[in-house]
């Protein structure tokens, strides 16, 4: 793999010419309330059974992908994969993983009220990203209340709402379940959750850019969890004193200006080769140069970031962080071709290709189905200004390409 180890202004300069127009971060659902319960008229003190351990993580197989069966990664696409038993998550394309990370999972344990029951296990199985969000909110359930000793408020009360209680992002999986990050970092690793998979706020916010809509999840493990008593919560526990801080580092990103940012993106991305990004933070520099380009209309933000993968060898690196240009074409398709339509011809085509390929590998169902991610479904040419339609027949021919070369059927 290569990359330029430095980045020079003017290179800079000349990468983020282009004028391309203003467009709005498409807006994301806010979650919704974990709910498992059947009203009972019976007694209402919560009571605890079958608890488990926050057992020690086992060691990770040499190769965290041996027992998943995934047919997304079968076919060379991507997937995430969270193993119960490492309490780990992956995230993968094909049979290899391009970043790991430890998660807190399910205590296993259970509380039963005359409210409901609930089970704080993490389910395995096979899911699906259903939505995601940006430092979003938590809305408390009945549990949260019942278990802190607390009375129960109504369901639209505000003292159900937790500011950036799910941290830096959340991905949401269905079954009232979520990938999202945290404020106790130092609990990862262990099975400390009532049944979401907790990441630090960093990767959070790394695999909200990594994964769309429709992207697998795979749950595996926690077959082995021994049982043993569980400390019983108290209401000191829920003492509230405002939101959590945000993350301080990208709180720092968000003081620089757009060139320096750009030139820190190089260097991260350089780091990222050089330690096989295991301490790079490219990932937090980039996700604030796209919020940057999406939300505030910063033309030099947008057409660098996109640029910049002309700048990454193949390899792991460039198979994520062509992730990250697919989820800047998907909050803002028409924004995001009017920043391509400014590149030259070969880089306009590079960075076209790298949309395509990554919005489908992130697709596990049939590429030939009405719900396929293809690009120009997305923003119909009808739909471009004039300048930016050179940009829309890049991506037109990036899928023409890519339907050649996977054997799909011409549209």
């Amino acid at each position: 793999m290569s990359i330029n180890p430095v980045l020079r202004r003017a290179g800079t300069l000349a990468l983020v010419a282009a004028s391309v127009a203003t467009a709005q971060l498409d807006a994301q659902s806010s979650p919704r309330p974990r709910t498992r319960q059947e009203p009972r008229p019976s007694d209402t003190r919560p009571s605890q059974t079958r608890p488990t351990t926050t057992q020690r993580p086992q060691a990770a197989s040499a190769n965290p992908l041996a027992r998943v069966r995934s047919a997304a990664l079968a076919r060379g696409g991507y997937a995430v994969v969270v193993d119960l038993d490492a309490n780990r998550l992956h995230f993968a394309k094909g049979r290899r993983v391009l970043w790991s990370a430890p998660v807190g999972t399910g205590t296993g344990m259970r509380l039963e009220n005359g409210r409901g029951e609930w089970d704080f296990s993490t389910p395995t199985g096979t899911f699906h990203v259903t939505y995601k969000d940006l430092e979003p909110d938590w809305i408390a359930p009945d549990w949260y209340f019942l278990e802190n000793g607390l009375r129960v408020p109504g369901p639209d009360s505000d003292a159900r709402r937790f500011p950036r209680g799910l941290g830096s992002a959340a991905v949401f999986i269905g079954q009232g379940l979520a990938i999202h990050g945290t404020d106790k970092p130092e609990l990862l690793g262990q099975r400390v959750s009532h049944g979401c998979i907790r990441l630090s706020n960093a990767d959070a916010l790394r695999l909200f850019h990594n994964v769309q809509v429709g992207t697998e999840i795979i749950i595996v493990g926690g077959r082995n969890v021994q049982p043993a008593p569980a400390p019983r919560p108290s209401s000191s526990s829920a003492r509230r004193s405002g939101p959590p801080p945000r993350d301080p580092f990208i709180v720092e990103l968000e003081g620089e200006d757009t060139y320096a940012l750009l030139e820190r993106l190089e260097d991260e991305l350089f780091a990222a080769v050089a330690a096989g990004g295991a301490s790079a933070k490219w990932h937090q520099v980039a996700s604030v140069l796209m919020l940057r380009g999406a939300r505030e209309g910063d033309d030099d933000a947008l057409v660098g970031l996109l640029a910049r993968v002309t700048e990454i060898g193949a390899g792991p690196l460039r198979e994520e962080y062509a992730t990250f240009l697919a989820d800047a074409f998907n909050q803002g398709p028409l924004r995001t071709l009017e920043a391509m339509a400014g590149m030259d011809r070969d880089t306009r085509s590079v960075v076209a290709r790298a949309i395509v390929e990554s919005s489908l590998a992130l697709y596990p169902g049939d590429p030939n189905s009405v719900s396929a991610p293809w690009p120009t479904r997305r923003a119909p040419r009808t739909a471009v200004r004039r300048a930016a339609l050179r940009a829309w027949d890049a991506l037109q021919t990036a899928e023409g390409a890519y339907r050649e070369r996977t054997g799909l059927a011409a549209r």
